[in-house]
């Protein structure tokens, strides 16, 4: 048996998220979608289930349980090198016939027609016509409705391997949690210029706030154009509302919408902001 690559922190479903994509549902067809689509793929929750079709650039793939096969040998050796109820999936190539056999990360057994010894693993081989054919796991992440990380992987066999690949709801997340993490860093390096090491902040996405304040500058009172980035001096930034040379906390609270400019003239004076000091 082979061990599916690690992928560190890929493999991230929860316990409540395999509880649920576990659920029970009808088997469905997974196809290539059009060149216009946000994603390539159609998939749903970890891994395919028993009936399940998957289509990639007209490479077909179905999946059965080794048991619903007669595969009696094959489910006596993994049961036997692993769990003892382990319930081996087979992934069967539609164009050529070929056997993969796998349970969660672990390859077990491929079988590819006419070849002498089918106890082998093998996931590159050639079809009767003399195409060359792969195994492949592939590994889209995706999140769910609570913003969760989780995979799908599901053994296909295609005529050229597909990397990793993110959905747009990772990609989105991702770049929302890398705008708050480095506006969070930005706001402790300069506390720490101000003799404060370990100055607690929040995890706020600039592109929050932004929204928040309707893309209006809230110093000049002018919009702020989302396609200009820094350096332009009239790109955005978060202004903090009481001063950061005066301990202000970077929180949603203290933070409004400015042009970099304004940010720029108004230094280290307070507001405008509900957190402007009465006079």
């Amino acid at each position: 048996m082979t061990a599916i690559p690690d992928h560190g922190d890929r493999s991230s479903a929860d316990a409540d998220q395999r509880a649920r994509f576990s659920a029970a549902r009808e088997p469905q067809v997974f196809r290539t979608r059009t060149a216009d689509g946000d994603f390539p793929y159609e998939f749903y929750g970890l891994s395919p289930i028993e009936g399940d079709v998957i289509e990639r650039h007209g490479s077909v793939t179905t999946y059965a349980t080794a048991s619903s096969l007669g595969a009696d040998d094959l489910v006596a050796l993994v049961r036997a090198n692993s769990e003892p109820d382990a319930e081996p999936m087979v992934a069967i190539h539609q164009q050529t016939g070929a056997l993969l056999a796998f349970t969660d990360r672990v390859l077990w057994w491929t079988k590819v027609p006419g070849q002498e010894h089918p106890m082998v693993q093998q996931t590159s081989f050639k079809g009767d016509d003399g195409q060359l054919w792969h195994w492949q796991n592939e590994i889209f992440r995706d999140v769910d409705e609570d913003g969760k990380t989780y995979d799908w992987e599901a053994w296909v066999c295609v005529a050229e391997p597909t990397p990793t690949l993110w959905t747009p709801a990772y990609t989105a997340r991702s770049e929302k949690q890398r705008r708050s993490t480095r506006a969070r860093n930005s706001y402790q390096a300069r506390m720490r210029g101000y003799g404060t090491l370990d100055a607690g902040a929040d995890q706020v996405d600039p592109f929050d706030i932004y929204e928040r304040d309707q893309w209006v500058c809230r110093l000049c009172r002018r919009p702020m154009n989302p396609a200009i980035e820094w350096p332009d001096l009239w790109s955005s930034t978060l202004d903090h509302i009481k001063p950061v040379a005066e301990g202000g906390a970077h929180t949603a609270e203290n933070l409004q919408a400015a042009h970099w400019i304004c940010n720029i003239r108004k230094g280290d004076a307070w507001g405008p902001g509900k957190a402007e000091p009465s006079s």
